[in-house]
């Protein structure tokens, strides 16, 4: 196995995750401790009844994609920590509609409805603390109620203007990455220019002065002592021309970025990328890894595009005769919008046309097994080369280095079914 750098998680993603944690740990505590707050065997089952409702809406509002079935889970748990509590004073009915109240604008689109139903909420929260203990000061419960919907508002706005921030970094990193890659061309072709206008020109220039000088000596009858070092002069005349022209090719040609350069491209993406790496190490030319290594930059700057804050796979395997790779995001995250326009496909277009020049297949579409998009290609193997399994995380750490990939690219997976056309 190969050692590669250890996975690591970006402070909101540990922050997302603890506070999902807390949240599902806080549901199971109320439930434990209002249940036996219930009066009689009846109002206990039916209490116990209610928490798993609230807890099953509350995984609804969190996970669900759409944002009606998220509403129609995060109102559930409002109504039935209401029933909670009506029903077991004594419990802790009001953590399911804290945790409605503070989840479900969230999950609404900014406008009088939202407004009116935190308010509803708010109110009656307020009014049925009030009730249970009996004091106008149950009351400031409802203010309460208010203010944490209203935070939480603040965050989801925060988060979402994070995630556009990070789509435009992705965005300016490819743009920046291929200014670059433009100037160093440029300088390139400069220094061809110079190399041929001057340097070459100089040493063809020379190589005839020589020949010219071999025959006038040759004519006067000069010695081998002198006609040996004119012949051996005019031959490094003659290699210096051929040695320039092929370094003058050479530096046409330009470096090209390929397999081995996935690792820092999934590092400078600002979102979070897992990259997987199974089988033996090819060979693949320089054309076929640069049209790979181009297919997961436009495949991770779409994905930051469209899925503005999901979690991506770059999945990598090795085989005797092809390179496989699929590149996979998780599409919006629950209440997510998209940082980037809807784009013409011209993208995802040139990248099938890089591909398949170099002997190459490429598919996109929805991945088969849930949300998100896939991108798919596949690129000739010249020969093994050796080393191993590895992963690397730039993200949110997965699964150990060998194992079965997502998207059936494991070491003796089938490529899955594709549709739907390109971004």
């Amino acid at each position: 196995m190969v050692n590669v750098p250890a996975a690591t998680v970006r402070p909101h993603e540990k922050l997302r995750e603890r506070r999902g944690l807390v949240g599902a740990v806080a549901m199971l505590i109320s439930v434990a401790v209002s249940v036996p707050a219930a009066p009689g065997v009846w109002g206990k089952a039916i209490v116990g009844v209610l928490g798993a409702v609230a807890v099953a809406g509350t995984l609804l509002g969190q996970r669900a994609s759409s944002a009606r079935h998220a509403v129609g889970g995060l109102s559930l748990t409002i109504v039935t920590g209401f029933a909670i509590t009506a029903l077991a004073p004594a419990g802790l009915g009001e953590v399911p509609i804290l945790f409605g109240v503070a989840f479900l604008p969230t999950r609404m689109a900014p406008g009088p409805v939202r407004t009116a139903v935190m308010a509803a909420v708010a109110t009656g929260f307020g009014v049925l603390i009030m009730v249970i203990t009996r004091s106008a000061a149950g009351l400031l419960a409802g203010v309460a109620a208010w203010i944490l919907a209203d935070r939480f508002i603040e965050h989801a706005a925060l988060e979402a203007e994070r995630n556009r921030a990070m789509a435009l970094l992705a965005e300016v990193e490819a743009s920046r990455e291929a200014q670059r890659e433009a100037a160093a061309l440029e300088e390139r072709a400069r220094i061809v220019r110079e190399m041929h206008d001057v340097l070459a020109h100089s040493l063809a220039a020379l190589s005839m002065q020589l020949q010219a000088l071999r025959a006038v000596a040759a004519r006067e009858g000069v010695g081998e002592s002198l006609m040996g070092p004119l012949d051996r002069a005019a031959d490094l005349a003659r290699d210096g021309v051929q040695e320039v022209r092929a370094a003058v090719g050479a530096l046409r040609g330009g470096p090209l970025r390929g397999v081995d350069d996935l690792a820092a491209l999934a590092e400078r993406y600002p979102g979070s990328v897992r990259m997987r790496v199974v089988g033996q190490k090819g060979e693949v030319s320089a054309k076929a890894g640069h049209a790979v290594y181009r297919a997961v930059q436009e495949a991770l700057t779409n994905a930051a595009r469209y899925a503005t804050g999901s979690r991506v796979d770059v999945n990598l395997a090795w085989e005797p005769d092809e390179l496989r790779l699929a590149v996979r995001d998780y599409g919006l995250p629950p209440g997510g919008v998209a940082a980037g326009a809807r784009g013409s496909g011209t993208g995802l277009r040139g990248m099938g046309e890089r591909v398949e020049a170099v002997g190459g297949s490429l598919s996109t579409g929805p991945a088969p097994e849930g949300p998100g998009w896939r991108v798919v290609l596949r690129v000739p193997v010249a020969a093994p080369t050796g080393g191993g399994s590895s992963e690397l995380g730039a993200g949110a750490g997965g699964g150990g280095a060998g194992e079965t990939m997502v998207d059936g690219l494991g070491t003796g997976g089938v490529l899955g079914r594709m549709g739907k056309e390109s971004k």
